[in-house]
């Protein structure tokens, strides 16, 4: 079997890129570990926590145990199945700050400063609300929405926050992205709006494009140094693909890094340990893993409706009918209703805060059952974080997870702004808008005061955000794995297009990042065809 390309993963960039190269005239064959998007949960945006540990469309990665945890294994869910994490996320839409991608191009990432990125933004997204045509776009397949069913609750959120000192933005991915803001979605209307079912929506039925679901890749093919194609499993049967130009990978943080290693691109000494042959040494592939970790600070409150109460008989009951009459009501709500950006002290160019608003409170991380009572939670998660960790395989068995090891909280000022961000968590909830219906902290509680004592009560109960990047990333460093054109150094034919590449963090959820790194790297790839 052969295509002109063959593209790894059918996740938030990989479904990006296969639309916009068969749009471009190409052949394109994309692989998908998992099945088909047909699980009725991952179209209905409130029914999110069931898929966050459902094995038939999540990878169900946990980390190793690490200190930055306390000695937890942090549950990592990632998306099995068309659309990647983008069919089981919490569907927020943010694209990060300027600041971010400016950064980027300062450490030699020559073409992704934020001027140089923002058209692919632009393009990539149809924005329901319109907003200023500088910096959003009315055309793309993406679809994107404010919330447009706002739990009272979250009104005395947004408003507090302006009590609290920050100012109103009314569009985080405008002009100015800090402030306090309504949150944005990647939403369909009642329905999730994943890449599977926009970007692959616009070129379903092309005769150019393959999708091969059930495909769990193995090994990439090579003809001497170029590659040439990839393996896969399907049905218990091993099979392979060949790409006449180009494989791209596009498994994520995580399965990019994990299969260049069992093809034997990495680290030579780490391969040989392991037994597999080194094809070529790239000493950076699976370290630089960054992610966002936070602190949860909870209340109860007294009045007001929570998710708490609407998840439950008997109130879910007028919501379902809310949802099937009219397409909106508590079943078309996300994770995080409103979020503040802001600063963890004077002096800094650009936030590095993110405070995120939920009218609920789940019982652990965030992926269980929620609670009783009504309670709502603001998080706090410091969103330049430097702690890096690693992602590496375990052995030369393709098939067998990659050992995953974060570092959250291992640096020292990551510590600093997440105190800081408690801080400011605990200025907005003393705030009369929502002093006046809380019952007060629960969790941690106020007896959580200091540094030591913020950072230990992160650790014990902390979570991921689940917005993993960096494995791959991108640059000309002898840490680089790809170069600014997305090719893997020293591999021809080979390029990575997801959030693996990106060098550092952005300000605030990933999702929207890693669809705009598929449309770029799929223009790359298109103006290499023209003569």
């Amino acid at each position: 079997m052969q295509a002109d390309y063959v593209v790894v993963g059918a996740g938030s960039a990989g479904c990006a890129v296969a639309c916009r190269l068969v749009e471009g005239g190409a052949r394109v064959a994309l692989l998908e570990a998992g099945p088909r998007d047909r699980n009725i949960r991952i179209h209905v945006p409130a029914a999110l926590r069931p898929l966050l540990r459902d094995p038939t469309v999540n990878w169900n990665y946990s980390s190793e145990p690490v200190e930055g945890s306390a000695g937890r294994r942090i549950s990592l869910p990632r998306g099995k199945v068309l659309g990647g994490s983008s069919s089981i996320n919490g569907m927020l839409y943010v694209r990060g700050n300027p600041a971010d991608y400016d950064g980027w191009a300062q450490r030699g990432c020559r073409g992704w400063s934020y001027d140089e990125v923002l058209p692919f933004f632009k393009q990539s997204e149809a924005y329901k609300q319109g907003g200023d045509p500088d910096y959003r776009g009315g055309n793309g397949p993406l679809k994107v929405e404010d919330y447009t069913t706002v739990l009272p609750l979250t009104h005395r959120f947004v408003e507090a926050a302006q009590q609290a000192g920050f100012p109103l933005t009314p569009d985080y991915n405008g002009g100015q992205q800090e402030g306090v803001g309504y949150s944005q979605m990647t939403r369909r209307g009642r329905f999730r709006g994943s890449t599977a079912q926009t970007y692959l929506r616009a070129v379903r039925g092309n005769p150019n494009l393959e999708i091969i679901t059930g495909a769990r890749a193995g090994p990439l093919l090579f003809d001497g140094r170029k590659c040439v194609g990839v393996t896969y499993r399907q049905d218990g049967q091993d099979k392979e693909i060949r790409a006449n130009n180009e494989v791209i990978l596009s498994g994520g943080t995580y399965n990019s890094p994990h299969l260049l290693q069992i093809s034997g691109i990495g680290p030579a000494a780490h391969l040989k340990e392991i037994g597999v042959e080194v094809q070529h040494d790239l000493p950076g592939v699976g370290s630089n893993l960054a992610d966002h970790f936070a602190a949860r600070i909870k209340h109860h409150v007294h009045t007001g409706m929570t998710m708490n109460q609407l998840s439950r008989f008997p109130y879910v009951l007028p919501e379902v009918a809310k949802y099937v009459l009219f397409g909106n009501g508590a079943l078309t709500f996300g994770v995080t209703s409103a979020i503040v950006f802001c600063r963890s002290r004077d002096g800094l160019s650009s936030p590095d805060l993110q405070l995120s608003f939920t009218p609920a409170t789940p019982k652990d991380m965030g992926q269980g059952e929620l609670e009783k009572e009504p309670g709502i939670q603001i998080t706090a998660l410091p969103v330049r974080a430097e702690s890096r960790g690693t992602v590496m395989a375990g052995s030369a068995d393709a098939y067998a997870d990659p050992v995953i090891r974060p570092a959250y909280l291992t640096d020292e000022n990551d510590v600093n702004v997440l105190v800081a961000g408690v801080q400011a968590v605990r200025r907005i909830f003393d705030a009369p808008a929502l002093k006046e219906v809380s019952l007060g902290e629960y969790d941690p509680g106020h007896h959580v005061q200091s540094r030591d004592e913020i950072r230990q009560f992160t650790r014990e109960t902390g979570g991921t955000i689940h917005h993993p990047v960096g494995t791959c990333k991108m640059g000309e460093d002898p840490a680089a794995v790809v170069d600014p054109q997305l090719r893997v150094h020293g591999v021809p034919g080979l390029r990575v297009m997801d959030a693996s590449i990106m060098p550092t963090l952005t300000t605030g959820n990933t999702n929207a990042p890693a669809i705009m790194i598929g449309e770029k790297g799929a223009a790359m790839i298109l103006a290499d065809r023209k003569p």
